[in-house]
């Protein structure tokens, strides 16, 4: 049976500051529940009386690198838990002696860091679906992800939370408090709950993590090993309003525009959270990363607005191949009708749990006659122990292209025992556009067998039907699709001490393809061997032998491309940081083109950390490639040597608490040569045509400078500057050199931003 969302209508768009006003008089009196209990004050010092209270775990083992190894007695840990009526508070008393570095760089929200750090990972349902990761790093820096699939982590997650670090005489002490209205949980009346709970420590110095229990993200799964820990549950309830203000004025024709607009969050319990954006202000102040893409799949691009992040791991619904089926970056996009970005009259939000099911809506109404309608709804049953099933519906209306599409999928999640682990998911499609009707399905069965502490397989099937579509909302790589993946990893320990390595990793897995035409696809054997040293470096080395097969999604729809067989490598070398200064280093071989010659690329990264308050990064990528092959349209391609050059800097300093100065600035810059021009034939192969083919050049580049003021919780003033432009211009000549001093005059966007967001 095909459960579908009511159609949506759009003859009148109600205004956004009605439907606004009309959700806030329809709230019912919001209170919050006095309860007694325990209290901390989240200083960072674990001195309170209530912690004598609490639970405690010190039966930590080496998880990375996966040696199950007592740490060292110097470098003990110990963790306790507390449930106080303000939230779930987890503290870390971490001996540390001096002759053990202590790096505590200051860094910003999210920023990945080799840090000395604690880790707090909660299951708040128990049910090993979703997860949510609360670190603090011991200069009081934060980052926090929800975990889906076991082991995805999104650092769009930025709920709010309390956390501080302190110095004690034999290390130093973290402490930690997650409200209980943080994110949705089922059963949140209830006097007590089953919570997943994993912790761990990161010793930097060593590259070496101790958790609790024995569990790794690295080990394909980790949700699902939390341990089970039943914790005394308060009831709370939250209503905050955030207005803000925008002005951006553009130095390139000397407008100034302003906007104003407001979240709204409502949490009367934690089995009940609500959320609304009027007339928000989805422009980013985060910078998106320079790409320029000529794959026939686009790029996937995270989404740091605060409204798609709030208790969005419910509709969180990923997809073998990286596919997603609620892609929030695809509202407030590009408009259909190419007149720029779309403005967002109204978003809302719902999540809710009714004891075993859990339940989400989403909906959210884009700006203007050609704006997009959204709607998405989501079900999950706890069905029998170890046992549940979930929904999820979505819908998009495009006026512009008189386009409907609607997707409908179940998945279930089965435990049959401890080391086991079955997931599955069946997508359906429906479209209607001018009045041609398309529709597709797929399914898709993943099973994890965790065989010993050293031996871990994967086996997985999947299914996308020719028609299956569901891009509209989602993310979708490709569709008419059958793949069998099959996956080992092994993983020993060293016992010997005298040994410099301390771990050894080696890894299989096997990619079968076939289109759902019955084309061959390339076959890929992935093979990776990793080996951790008792000084914390790594080095990685990988070999992805792939079959002779076809390519059927290069032209674009316009014929298959016959691939011969090839072999990519690489290796990868993180040495531990000493003192003020870090690098890592990759390099990478792969056949390219017709002939498979290889295309070289490196990438080297250097970190400099004059100060706790001050870090710099630099990263260099060139690349070199005889034989690129790009598509130009219908059945012709060309043929270029290619040279690619790509930097980007970072510049963050913290001159004082809640204050961040943060520079970033990107170049990338593609000169193709020696062009040849070619033809797809009939018998899938690439003939050469007569006449020239014009080199080009890509030339990119974008600055971002970027002050942010925390003056109170969850309350900013942001002032922006940036700058970038994109050039493609048929020509030859230009060097390095060249190209970089065009980059810096580029000039399509220049703008000034000044917002400011507070929390009421």
């Amino acid at each position: 049976m095909t459960i579908l969302l009511p159609p949506l209508r759009r003859p009148v768009r109600p205004r956004p500051l009605a439907l606004a006003l009309a959700l806030l008089l329809a709230l019912p009196g919001v209170h919050a529940w006095a309860a007694e209990g325990p209290s901390v004050a989240i200083d960072g010092r674990l001195d309170d009386p209530a912690w004598a209270g609490a639970q405690v775990f010190d039966d930590f083992v080496v998880v990375e690198p996966w040696t199950l190894a007592t740490p060292d007695p110097a470098l003990k840990t110990v963790a306790r838990v507390l449930p106080t009526p303000a939230g779930l508070a987890i503290g870390f008393d971490l001996h540390q002696p001096a002759d053990v570095p202590l790096r505590a760089p200051q860094v910003a929200r999210d920023e990945m860091v080799n840090a000395d750090r604690v880790n707090v990972f909660i299951d708040f349902d128990g049910d090993g679906r979703v997860g949510y990761n609360f670190t603090v790093l011991a200069s009081g820096s934060i980052q926090d992800s929800a975990i889906t699939s076991e082991v995805l982590f999104n650092a769009d997650f930025d709920p709010d939370w309390r956390h501080a670090v302190a110095t004690t005489p034999t290390g130093w002490s973290a402490e930690i408090l997650i409200p209980w209205t943080t994110v949705a949980m089922r059963d949140g009346d209830a006097p007590e709950r089953t919570i997943g709970l994993h912790l761990d420590r990161v010793v930097a110095s060593r590259t070496e993590r101790q958790g609790w229990p024995a569990a790794s993200f690295n080990r394909g799964r980790f949700v699902s090993d939390f341990a089970k820990v039943t914790v005394k549950q308060y009831p709370a309830s939250l209503f905050h309003v955030w207005p803000y203000a925008t002005v951006v004025n553009d130095r390139i024709d000397g407008g100034t525009g302003w906007k104003v607009g407001a979240d709204l969050f409502w949490k009367p319990s934690a089995s009940l959270q609500l959320s609304a954006a009027l007339n928000p202000d989805f422009g980013q102040v985060e910078a998106d990363d320079l790409v320029v893409n000529f794959e026939a799949i686009e790029v996937f691009f995270s989404d740091k607005r605060p409204f798609f992040t709030e208790n969005q791991a419910f509709f969180d619904l990923r997809t073998p191949d990286n596919g997603q089926l609620v892609y929030t970056r695809r509202i407030g996009g590009p408009r259909d009708s190419g007149a720029g970005i779309a403005d967002i009259d109204l978003a809302l939000k719902a999540n809710g749990s009714w004891g075993g099911l859990g339940y989400g809506v989403f909906a959210a109404d884009e700006a203007d006659d050609d704006g997009r309608a959204y709607r998405a709804g989501r079900l999950l049953w706890d069905a029998a122990p170890g046992v549940s099933v979930g929904w999820l519906g979505s819908r998009v209306d495009r006026p512009f292209l008189d386009r409907e599409a609607d997707v409908q999928a179940t998945d279930l999640r089965w435990q049959p025992r401890e080391d086991v682990l079955v997931n599955a998911q069946w997508i359906g499609s429906w479209t209607t556009q001018r009045g041609r009707e398309r529709s597709g399905q797929g399914a898709w069965t993943r099973i994890n067998w965790t065989a010993s502490e050293r031996w871990r397989h994967e086996l997985e099937a999947t299914h996308f039907g020719q028609g299956l579509d569901f891009n509209d909302l989602g993310f979708m790589r490709r569709g008419s699709l059958n793949e069998l993946e099959l996956t080992s990893e092994y993983t020993r320990p060293v016992e010997d001490e005298r040994s410099r390595l301390a771990s050894t990793r080696w890894y299989a897995e096997l990619q079968a393809r076939r289109s759902d035409r019955g084309v061959a696809l390339p076959t890929w054997l992935v093979l990776e061997q990793g080996n951790t040293f008792r000084d914390g470096s790594v080095l990685e080395v990988g070999l992805l032998p792939r079959t002779a097969g076809y390519d059927d999604l290069v032209s674009r729809g316009n014929g298959l491309l016959r691939r011969s067989a090839r072999a990519e490598t690489y290796v990868g070398w993180y040495p531990t940081r000493r003192g003020t200064l870090g690098w890592d280093f990759n390099l990478y071989a792969r056949p390219e083109g017709l002939s498979g010659a290889l295309a070289v690329e490196t990438d080297l990264q250097l970190y400099w950390f004059p100060s706790d308050q001050l870090n710099v990064t630099f990263e260099i990528e060139p690349m070199w490639s005889p034989d690129w092959l790009i598509w130009k349209e219908g059945r012709r391609f060309a043929r270029h040597s290619r040279r690619l050059d790509a930097f980007n800097v970072g510049v963050n300093w913290f001159p004082a608490p809640k204050h961040e100065l943060r520079v970033k600035a990107e170049w990338l810059a593609i000169r193709a040569r020696d062009g040849q021009r070619y033809a797809l034939g009939t018998d899938a192969r690439l003939q050469a045509v007569a006449g020239p083919e014009p080199d080009f050049d890509v030339n990119t580049f974008g600055v971002q400078v970027r002050y942010r003021w925390e003056f109170a919780p969850q309350s900013d003033l942001y002032l922006v500057w940036s700058r970038g432009g994109f050039l493609r211009e048929e020509r030859d000549g230009e060097s390095t050199l060249d190209l970089l001093d065009e980059a810096i005059g580029l000039r399509d966007a220049d703008q000034l931003l000044a917002k400011v967001r507070y929390r009421f």
